[in-house]
């Protein structure tokens, strides 16, 4: 189809101008778009610039390229759904079997008959039409796949991954270091007293200080970094080729950056909190949710030192 007309696009090419001018005005009746050329080289110039024509009526023998080397062209390249009809002098059945083996998909026999014309182009058109359809539809298909997905694997709240995304990335990243003996580390991250958030400011603002959160979030951690909501008030961050020391820096700068937030609501400020369970992770692990219970544990010893802060696991000391 041309934009700029709406019409289906045709393309015709063959070196006698008594024929290309038959079919022009012929195809031009039928409300087709038509560009002619008189060798091989300038069809196929047409063929691959500009929008992709629907159908292609070529001749057999022509300068510079023939039609069937065009056919073979057409059906390596994105120019794959046009609708090829071969034009040829010749009749014979080993010329008809060699044409549709070089991609033709119909075959007419010199001199044109008006009327064989007519019914082969509409066949044609038919056969372009429904390609056009079945491309939209795929196209609709595979919008409709990539929402889907980005709904699995993006928490539509606060735009980070998902719980089930999450485990998936970081098992992935997991297997990777079992291979290649490096190592990780993962922080879970609860923000504080968060249920009186809800209760006293109502769940709009709850959802606001989530989203706070979680931007705040990506803007200290790393492009490499999988940060994802595990659920209500709880995220999570794995690390790649981070040990435990350097985790550890990243979680201090969090939890200030955390302090400093002030979510300005109609009835007051929200400043929230949060406490951070840090473990490190190696190729000894052979599952995501062990190395996840051991920063869970973390987390709640942070949680019982008096929320605010960090923990490691393993370790009493906190930020």
């Amino acid at each position: 189809m041309d934009p700029a007309s709406g019409r289906m696009r045709v393309v015709v090419a063959d070196d006698d101008r008594v024929t290309t001018t038959l079919l022009t005005h012929a195809l031009a009746r039928f409300g087709l778009d038509v560009a002619v050329a008189h060798d091989g080289l300038t069809a196929w110039d047409l063929l691959s610039n500009g929008p992709a024509p629907a159908l292609a009526i070529l001749d057999w023998t022509m300068p510079g390229l023939d039609g069937i080397e065009l056919c073979r062209r057409i059906r390596a390249t994105s120019l794959a759904g046009t609708y090829v009809v071969l034009l040829t002098g010749r009749d014979s059945r080993a010329d008809l079997v060699a044409g549709l083996d070089a991609g033709a998909d119909d075959y007419m026999v010199k001199p044109i008959d008006a009327e064989e014309l007519r019914a082969r182009v509409q066949v044609g058109i038919r056969v372009a039409t429904l390609q056009a359809r079945l491309a939209e539809r795929v196209n609709e298909l595979r919008v409709a796949r990539d929402d889907f997905a980005r709904l699995v694997s993006i928490d539509a709240l606060t735009d980070l991954y998902s719980r089930r995304w999450w485990f998936h990335l970081a098992e992935a990243e997991l297997a990777r270091v079992r291979r290649g003996g490096s190592v990780f580390s993962v922080m879970v991250l609860d923000l504080d007293f968060f249920k009186q958030v809800n209760d006293n400011f109502g769940h709009d603002a709850g959802d606001r200080v989530l989203q706070a959160f979680a931007a705040m979030l990506r803007s200290q951690c790393r492009q490499s970094d999988v940060v994802g909501r595990l659920g209500g008030e709880e995220f999570v961050v794995m690390l790649p080729e981070t040990p435990i020391d350097a985790a550890e820096r990243v979680a201090s700068r969090i939890r200030e950056s955390c302090s400093a937030l002030a979510i300005q609501m109609p009835t007051g400020i929200i400043t929230p909190s949060c406490s951070i369970g840090i473990c490190e992770g190696s190729r000894e692990d052979d599952a995501m949710e062990r190395v996840l219970q051991r920063a869970d544990s973390a987390l709640y010893a942070a949680k019982r030192g008096g929320r605010n802060c960090w923990k490691s696991y393993g370790l009493a000391e906190a930020s």
